[in-house]
């Protein structure tokens, strides 16, 4: 008998819980995509399953920038949200312990925040106890359109119904390293927190949107920018050193 199987760090099968997806301490990432003889393999398993999220929703390549429920939808000003109240139905607090602000008090989509919190756990580890600091996720289309009309220009803030925190997909990050001080991920002071960012986001799905100025992606550069788009996209751009704007021009032109 064969069987499909995909195989990663931080998932479980069947009725895992998010609180213990988050707590739990995943081996080094390990993604495995094989057809095998059922009759092989061994009573315990020295790997864990991806949840069924993975399966269901990524069984064939491809990408949908359009639907407002996709996680590669795009958001500019020319390419706004359908249904202009849109909120996704898979909203979780982010269960992380391992950000240096309560990650509980913001929210993603369920696949989202799993990822996050995985990416999380591996950056402390890395810097022996520093962490990533949330300064900012959802924010709602009066929250945006109150920063437009107070001071922030539209080459830095999005016009409402085209932000990709109103997708719960985003998350603006800092660095609070285990002795308090703080570091930023901006362009101008590059350090090892926003290399290894830069490095290693895309392993867990996330991208930084804005990255080649307004020409480009329509923004300034945002450094501390990060949006999840599914490990797939995230990694192809990172491996083309192309931005969201430079893939979705490139195949819609």
């Amino acid at each position: 008998m064969l069987f499909f199987a995909l195989v990663q760090n931080y998932a479980q099968a069947g009725s895992t819980s998010l609180l213990t997806l988050s707590q739990s301490k995943p081996k080094a990432p390990i993604r495995i995509v094989a057809v095998m003889d059922t009759e092989e393999i061994p009573i315990t398993l020295d790997h864990e399953i991806v949840p069924s999220f993975w399966v269901e929703q990524h069984k064939a390549p491809g990408f949908d920038f359009d639907t407002d429920t996709s996680f590669q939808k795009y958001l500019n000003s020319d390419h706004p949200f359908d249904n202009s109240t849109y909120t996704p139905t898979d909203l979780l607090p982010i269960d992380s312990n391992f950000t240096a602000n309560n990650s509980k008090a913001f929210k993603l989509r369920q696949e989202a925040g799993i990822q996050f919190a995985d990416m999380a756990w591996h950056f402390r580890n890395a810097f022996s106890g520093d962490r990533l600091y949330i300064a900012s996720a959802y924010r709602s289309s009066g929250l945006q359109w109150y920063l437009i009309k107070q001071w922030c220009a539209l080459i830095k803030c999005a016009q409402i119904w085209t932000s990709e925190h109103q997708a719960w997909l985003a998350v603006d990050l800092k660095v609070i390293t285990k002795w308090g001080k703080w570091y930023s991920l901006d362009a101008a002071y590059p350090n090892k927190y926003s290399n290894r960012l830069k490095a290693n986001a895309a392993e867990y799905g996330f991208h930084n949107t804005y990255q080649k100025w307004v020409e480009i992606d329509g923004k300034i550069v945002e450094w501390w920018h990060r949006r999840y788009l599914w490990t797939e996209l995230a990694k192809l751009l990172a491996d083309n050193n192309q931005t969201f704007a430079e893939y979705y021009n490139t195949i819609n032109n």
